[in-house]
């Protein structure tokens, strides 16, 4: 895939014409990056300031609680977008810590410049907005889905809710009690269910962590909203 290939398959530039793309290329400020493995692409409660396209390679996006008593690392794979929901608004700062898994590739776009960008093109700004509104819309919905009262749905709606996408390998770091306590179940009746997830092959438990191949298959034992 060449270069030109590669950008118009991001997210904010699906849509655009090579004319388009050329004119965007000759005007606007792209800089592009290597982040080896073991290296952070961005890191948590530092400054957005730049929107982020992983080009190629692997990352791991690392989040916690506010509290510190649980986090959850789930792989990134190319081609994402990083920073978006950071860029504006009232906390511009990144909410994640990303670190490079593989030596990945990326394109970095200053904030004047995705400003300067979606005043001059309409569809970059439309992709724009539609991601956003799209983000807000499904953060929105989520307080009034009804709490699930069966533990495994319980289950089910806090690995889907504290994961950026809903597929692929997820490590949720977290005590079994500390678990318990925030879906509203006994830590007896939590370990029994996981460790029957464990036996099918759905997960992985150990002390203080549970490893999740593909979220996307155990999700498919009930609908979570």
């Amino acid at each position: 895939m060449t270069l030109y290939e590669q950008i118009l398959s991001l997210p904010l530039f699906q849509g655009l014409s090579h004319e388009d793309l050329d004119n965007i290329v000759t005007h606007t400020k792209f800089d592009f990056t290597r982040v080896e493995p073991g290296q952070d692409i961005v890191h948590e409660d530092t400054p957005c300031t730049k929107l982020r396209f992983l080009l190629n390679g692997t990352a791991v996006v690392h989040s916690r609680a506010d509290d510190n008593s649980y986090s959850v690392d789930e792989d990134m794979q190319a081609p994402a977008m990083i920073g978006l929901e950071r860029l504006f608004g009232l906390r511009q700062y990144y909410g994640h810590t990303i670190t490079a898994l593989s030596r990945c590739s990326l394109l970095n776009l200053a904030k004047e410049e995705v400003m300067k960008l979606s005043d001059k093109q309409l569809i970059f700004r439309m992709n724009l907005m539609n991601r956003l509104a799209t983000d807000a819309q499904k953060s929105g919905r989520q307080v009034w889905a009804r709490r699930p009262t069966a533990l495994a749905d319980g289950l089910l709606r806090f690995f889907s809710s504290h994961t950026r996408y809903p597929a692929g390998h997820k490590v949720f770091n977290i005590r079994m009690q500390t678990l318990a306590n925030e879906i509203g179940q006994s830590r007896l009746n939590v370990s029994r269910k996981l460790n029957e997830w464990d036996d099918k092959g759905l997960i992985s438990i150990s002390r203080g962590r549970i490893d999740i191949p593909l979220l996307e298959t155990l999700l498919q034992l009930k609908d979570c909203p």
